[in-house]
């Protein structure tokens, strides 16, 4: 990581004073003082990237959202007052530590890390609240690193997203429900990716249920290649080496999982349809793509992406509790003046924004019933593994890692909306549901290109499992 050196360094002399705290009297929305203790969070979102900016805003009013519900609440933590300092962490490692930074050693002292766009700044914070560090809660909203489930490096971290890591049960049961026994697996060379990539790899082709063989291509795209167009660029080494990396995968599978950022899924997935990979015999999956801001005008993007499978957390967006939610948040960002997105409701992401403040809020309150310090990040976190809810972002728990465990929504891109196709269960028996025939209440599966049926793992033609004599 290129900046380490100057986050150490930072732990060298960024000190804070011992206590997270202010007494004051303070005043509420309504203008009606009290006497209270301030919990100052730190909230960090991406307002500024190509891909989540938006989004962003969405995710900062959320967070407003559950602060004013915390406060609004005179029976729950009733002798503290709760707000937020906003800091953008851009979604990478020099304005996340930036954001980070600003934030703790601002006028106000902060208690917690809540949010955080992207792992590459959540790793960041990770080591700089560790507990023989700052030793304050991270919780974040949107971070999938599989590195961040070390609770010996990352002891006070907690997060209600998804790990990458964690969607690879699901994506076993749907190669299991289609056949597919070969799969090709593309990853950003980004070290915690590639990592996580192997771990998946590993586990479907070695799990007890179905055994599949994955084939795993690394491919080159990063902040640079993106501002440089490199992705449309047919004569850059980026572009010409997916093409290569794509070429070699076509002879071996027929479906490809994809596992980076949402750029890089469009990087994929555009080339690929370029190269005539969306004609009916290939099928790809990626994980949380719902995240990215597409622009529905351009129709060669959404010729690309359609048919795409795209896995994320469980949640019914058509539920009356998550559009009440939404309509709260797209008042926020109406009052605040955000920018707006076009949207019916507001991404998932928020949601997790909003459950985030929620569990740091809810963990504060059980140490305080039991006599622990609410100064003692690790100690709250390992407080937040006690606790089940169902939130705004669908039913909550956290594992002794810090992880989320949850269900995951499958969704399937159709002219360029996400469509809910089934849900894997991480608790019942039968645990993928998915749209196969009619009848059903789910929406049916398309497939890039539109073919009849799904791709075949060996070709329609059997064509990648001939043997020769």
């Amino acid at each position: 990581m290129k900046l380490i050196g100057l986050l150490f360094t930072l732990l060298g002399f960024i000190k804070q004073g011992s206590s997270h705290m202010e007494s004051n009297g303070t005043s509420t929305e309504s203008g009606i003082p009290r006497p209270t203790t301030n919990i100052y969070l730190a909230v960090l979102t991406d307002i500024t990237s190509i891909h989540y900016s938006t989004g962003g805003y969405e995710n900062l009013a959320a967070a407003r959202l559950a602060i004013r519900d915390i406060n609004a609440d005179t029976s729950f933590l009733p002798d503290y007052y709760f707000d937020m300092v906003f800091k953008d962490d851009g979604c990478e490692e020099e304005a996340g530590l930036k954001a980070i930074n600003d934030a703790y050693n601002g006028e106000k002292k902060i208690s917690a890390l809540i949010g955080i766009s992207c792992s590459v700044v959540c790793d960041l914070a990770g080591y700089l609240c560790a507990t023989d560090q700052w030793n304050i809660p991270v919780v974040s909203h949107s971070c999938s690193s599989d590195n961040l489930s070390d609770p010996d490096t990352f002891p006070t971290f907690a997060r209600l997203s998804l790990s990458v890591y964690k969607y690879v049960d699901s994506i076993i049961d749907l190669c299991w429900e289609f056949e597919w026994t070969k799969v090709g697996l593309m990853v950003n060379n980004i070290e915690w990716y590639v990592k996580t990539a192997n771990k998946m790899k590993l586990k479907m082709e070695k799990n007890n249920r179905y055994n599949i063989n994955v084939h795993l291509e690394k491919f080159y795209f990063d902040n640079a290649d993106e501002a440089s167009g490199a992705a449309d660029d047919e004569n850059s080494d980026t572009y010409r080496l997916m093409v290569e990396q794509l070429n070699r995968l076509k002879k071996k599978v027929r479906v490809i999982i994809i596992v980076g950022y949402a750029r890089d899924i469009l990087f994929v997935m555009k080339t690929a349809n370029k190269h005539g990979m969306n004609n009916g015999h290939f099928a790809f999956i990626t994980q949380e793509f719902i995240q990215a801001e597409l622009d529905k005008t351009d129709a060669t993007l959404i010729q690309s992406i359609n048919g795409v499978i795209d896995l994320e957390p469980f949640q019914n967006k058509s539920d009356v509790n998550y559009i009440s939610f939404s309509e709260s948040v797209k008042g926020i960002v109406e009052e605040q003046g955000y920018k707006k997105t076009d949207k019916d409701v507001v991404n998932l992401v928020a949601a997790q924004m909003y459950d985030a403040i929620w569990l740091y809020a809810k963990a504060m309150s059980l140490a305080l019933e039991h006599g622990v310090s609410i100064e003692n990040g690790e100690e709250l976190v390992k407080i937040m593994s006690e606790l089940k809810w169902t939130g705004k972002s669908g039913e909550i728990v956290i594992d002794e890692f810090g992880d989320r465990m949850g269900n995951v929504q499958i969704m399937n891109i159709q002219e360029g909306e996400f469509k809910h196709v089934g849900t894997w269960w991480m608790s019942r028996p039968k645990q993928l549901d998915l749209a196969r025939e009619e009848p059903t209440n789910k929406t049916q599966i398309i497939w890039p290109g539109s073919p009849d049926s799904p791709p075949v793992a060996c070709g329609r033609q059997y064509e990648l499992c001939q043997t020769t004599s």
